[in-house]
């Protein structure tokens, strides 16, 4: 329409320059166009003015048809068409204006739509990313939390077993600590018993006194009798041996047998003092060796959380450069396409003012072949017997036939404009291909490295949790030993200094 517009306001500028030239003289008011198109051609009007006027009515007859039969109202002092045209010429003028102003309107109105439309877009799919990255990281959350709950719950259970069995061990342990500690009193107060009987004065008596065998044995068998009375009260096999050889052998015999247990507690006694030593280094250095392997089960479990974030770190960094790989790909898809697309439109705007050119160059070889020959015509003509009015060329063929030039040099021009853009998008094309392959490689780079980096990471953690393993195993195992070191060595420790008395 723009166009139409633009080129029907020229053929009404050459329709009014026409007129023009003829205001000088009287111009008739006829009713009709056609009628004043008619006398003027049979008054003398030059037939290219002629041609020029009739395309401008068209025009103006055809800006009248597009707004439904409207006719500016102007009355000419000069001439009906003339006037007519040069209004129509404003109105017309006003028009595109008006109309170019609108489409100006509508494409920003169109353009502000647009950028909103496409900021809501990639808003959503920004959203769209953060969500889907945040169920991703909740799953893995959930699935290492049901996982941790799976361990602890055995470990629990582990422990509880544990700790039922070592309540069952201790207090069989106090049970019979408690017997052997009582036996023992009791064989301790019976042979001091003896002792004192066997070094009392009675015995004494007996043994030093001139008196007679039997006197002395009838002695000796009383005082064999209320030693091995004295004995028999502790419940003890070793004391009621002893108890026996006191009733029936002699009191030299008797007394090499208690010097002979007196020998035998003495090496009990060290033997204990060697045990109470041995249990403290024990319980020492089990403790020292259970603190160690806790802090390096700390350890190994900080190294497990470093590399656990580590390989997942890296999971994610790989997982984005394939995706910025695909992303790339995609985008160097489009503008191979795009690139494809703009050369067929250049082709397309070159061949279109190849043959425009050529067109225009043949209307513009036959209106100058047109005029030369008149020319050549009007130079060699006869002159006529009788006087005629002059003929001559239309004024406004030299307009007509600059606007031509002026139409193929623009063809030229927009040629040579199109090849000048394809050049400068066919170079950008180049780089941008060349910018994404090296980021691609760069990308492809990235991957390789980062992925032998999760897989050596991937290997420590293996290793590491492997010796988490024996670390809590070590641990358990420690701990048992613990336990039985304390069975074994808590009674001999508690009860040292009065056993040893």
């Amino acid at each position: 329409m723009e166009l139409d517009n633009i080129a029907a306001l020229e053929n009404l500028k050459a329709a009014l320059v026409v007129l023009g030239r003829h205001q000088g003289a009287a111009f008739p008011q006829l009713p009709s166009a056609q009628g004043f198109l008619q006398d003027q051609a049979v008054s003398g009007w030059a037939g290219a003015d002629v041609i020029t006027v009739k395309r401008a009515l068209k025009s103006a007859s055809a800006f009248m048809q597009a707004h439904q039969g409207y006719m500016p109202s102007y009355n000419a002092q000069s001439g009906e068409i003339f006037g007519v045209l040069k209004q129509l010429q404003e109105e017309m003028k006003d028009a595109l204006s008006e109309a170019q102003k609108s489409e100006a309107a509508r494409a920003a109105t169109f353009a502000e739509l647009r950028s909103a439309k496409t900021s809501e877009i990639a808003s959503g799919e920004k959203m769209s990313e953060t969500k889907e990255d945040e169920l991703a990281q909740t799953d893995m959350d959930n699935a290492e939390a049901k996982e941790d709950l799976k361990q602890t719950e055995a470990a629990l259970s582990e422990d509880t077993k544990f700790l039922l069995n070592l309540g069952k061990m201790c207090a069989e342990g106090d049970a019979n600590f408690a017997e052997r500690k009582k036996a023992r009193l009791s064989e301790i107060q019976a042979v001091s018993e003896t002792i004192e009987i066997l070094a009392g004065d009675d015995a004494k008596d007996a043994m030093d006194t001139t008196f007679s065998f039997m006197q002395t044995a009838r002695n000796s068998d009383k005082s064999r009798r209320d030693a091995a009375a004295v004995l028999r009260k502790v419940h003890s096999p070793d004391l009621s041996m002893l108890a026996t050889s006191v009733e029936l052998d002699a009191f030299t015999k008797v007394k090499a047998m208690i010097d002979k247990m007196i020998a035998t507690l003495k090496v009990q006694q060290a033997d204990e003092v060697k045990k109470n030593d041995w249990c403290k280094a024990e319980l020492q250095e089990n403790e020292m060796t259970t603190m160690k392997t806790k802090d390096l089960e700390a350890d190994l479990e900080a190294k497990i959380g470093s590399l656990e974030s580590t390989i997942k770190t890296l999971s994610e960094e790989i997982e984005k450069a394939h995706l910025d790989i695909s992303n790339l790909n995609l985008q160097l898809q489009r503008g191979s396409e795009n690139r494809k697309k703009e050369n067929l439109d250049f082709q397309k705007v070159v061949a279109d003012q190849m043959v425009t050119a050529e067109i225009l160059a043949k209307a513009l070889d036959k209106l100058a072949k047109f005029y030369d020959d008149a020319a050549f015509a009007q130079v060699h003509k006869q002159t006529p017997p009788v006087a005629q009015k002059e003929y001559k060329q239309s004024s406004g063929a030299t307009g007509v036939m600059s606007m031509i030039e002026k139409l193929i040099h623009d063809t030229k021009d927009i040629t040579a404009e199109s090849k000048k853009s394809e050049s400068e998008a066919q170079a950008a094309y180049e780089a941008f291909i060349a910018d994404t392959n090296e980021s691609v490689a760069d990308l492809s780079k990235e991957i390789t490295s980062k992925t032998k980096a999760r897989a050596h990471a991937k290997k420590d953690l293996s290793m590491t949790q492997g010796d988490l393993a024996d670390a809590v195993k070590e641990i358990e195992n420690l701990g048992k030993y613990n336990a039985d070191l304390h069975g074994e060595c808590d009674s001999v420790m508690k009860n040292f200094g009065i056993r040893q008395e």
